[in-house]
């Protein structure tokens, strides 16, 4: 089964914007000192989440050295949660695998409006996490869940993502949008899910610039 953070493409037409995306590597070499390194690694990663328009995002940390001879997994060990303790970023590991760790990076304030809303009370009950629902047992339930599948279907809601394009996916309906380019399917009227993408892709796009740039990551962190 395809995971949430596959991304779909369509030959000739795309959603996100044709300019080529920047990335943490733009970035990187403006930051040696270890710590700035794994602090870009993070503002650019979660990029949308710290800006506040996402509730949350999925972030794969390899173990494995980069080219600099630098390894993302060892600096997330030595300052990961001195750098969340100075951020409104919070992280939940969802799993360690052999070659990485999978974490979910969140704002808790927003995930928490989230969560309190009836569409996602009902989902979620539905999908058998327990009530009354809180942050606490929301991320607790889906912590146990990473642990049996390989990507929880419901994990989207989490994400920030619409939930008729949840619904879709978890029905595996054939019929999904099939135009461009973007983080998650989208099924029936693509309008309003293409400007939600196109919102989280400008987030991204406004923080790594600003690292691109020189900006301090901490002060990015810490905004």
């Amino acid at each position: 089964m395809k995971t949430f953070e596959e991304i779909g493409t369509c030959p000739g037409r795309v959603c996100a914007p044709l300019a080529r995306e920047l990335t943490w590597v733009d970035a990187v070499n403006n930051f040696p000192a270890p710590r700035d390194c794994l602090a870009a690694f993070l503002v650019s990663s979660a990029a949308e989440v710290l800006a506040g328009v996402k509730p949350a995002n999925l972030i794969r940390i390899l173990k494995r050295e980069l080219p600099c001879g630098r390894s993302i997994y060892r600096l997330w060990q030595r300052y990961g949660q001195e750098l969340l303790e100075q951020s409104k970023l919070e992280a939940l590991v969802l799993r360690e695998e052999e070659d990485a760790l999978l974490l979910l990076f969140y704002r808790a304030d927003i995930l928490e409006r989230r969560l309190a809303g009836r569409t996602m009370q009902a989902f979620l009950m539905r999908r058998g996490y327990p009530q009354p629902l809180t942050l606490t047992s929301a991320l607790s339930h889906l912590q146990g869940c990473f642990e049996v599948a390989a990507s929880p279907d419901e994990v989207g809601m989490f994400l920030g993502y619409p939930l008729k394009d949840v619904h879709g996916f978890i029905a595996q309906r054939p019929n999904f949008w099939a135009g461009g380019r973007c983080l998650w399917r989208i099924y029936g009227p693509p309008q309003r899910s293409l400007r939600l993408y196109q919102r989280y892709f400008s987030e991204r796009q406004a923080l790594t610039e600003r690292l691109v740039s020189g900006t301090a990551p901490t002060q990015l962190l810490a905004a």
